[in-house]
This record gives structure tokens, C-alpha cells and sequence, in this order.
């Protein structure tokens, strides 16, 4: 059984976690959004744009991309986690 004051750090925790990849998603889609619109106009302002977006949407997906990770090194690596 889990003490009650550790079950509500891993409740916030988890809180914190859905929050923080909600700001991931939404800061990647209005990345997108204004390289699009700066396309025509400021063709190398939006290219980098569009790289930060692509950072953030790689982002959300955080956790799965270490799960996946691990899961190579232990595979691959004798060493590994």
C-alpha cells in the first residue's frame, strides 16, 4: 500500500505531466500556424519555425521515445539500464 502523501506527489506528478505536454502540443500548432503564415513573406523565419514546431510535437511523444530507447539499450547493450 501506497502512503497516502506519496500517492498525491504521484498524482501531481502526473498532473504536471499531462500539462506539460498539453503547453508541448499547443506551442507546436502555433509554430505551424505561423510558418505558414510567414511562408511568403519571411521564408527563413519560417523554416525555423517550422523546426521548433517539430521539436515540440517530438515533444509530447517524450515518454514512449524513452520507453522505446530503453528498451534498445537493454536489447542491444549489455550495460544498458
Amino acid at each position: 500500500m501506497v502512503p497516502k502523501k506519496n500517492r498525491n506527489n504521484l498524482h501531481m506528478k502526473k498532473l504536471s505531466d499531462y500539462i506539460v505536454t498539453f503547453a508541448f502540443l499547443y506551442s507546436s500548432f502555433l509554430c505551424f500556424d505561423k510558418s505558414n503564415d510567414l511562408w511568403n513573406s519571411n521564408r527563413l523565419l519560417a523554416i525555423i519555425l517550422l523546426v521548433c514546431g517539430t521539436f515540440s510535437f517530438i515533444a509530447v511523444f517524450r515518454f514512449s521515445l524513452a520507453k522505446l530507447i530503453y528498451y534498445l539499450m537493454k536489447r542491444f547493450f549489455k550495460n544498458g539500464k
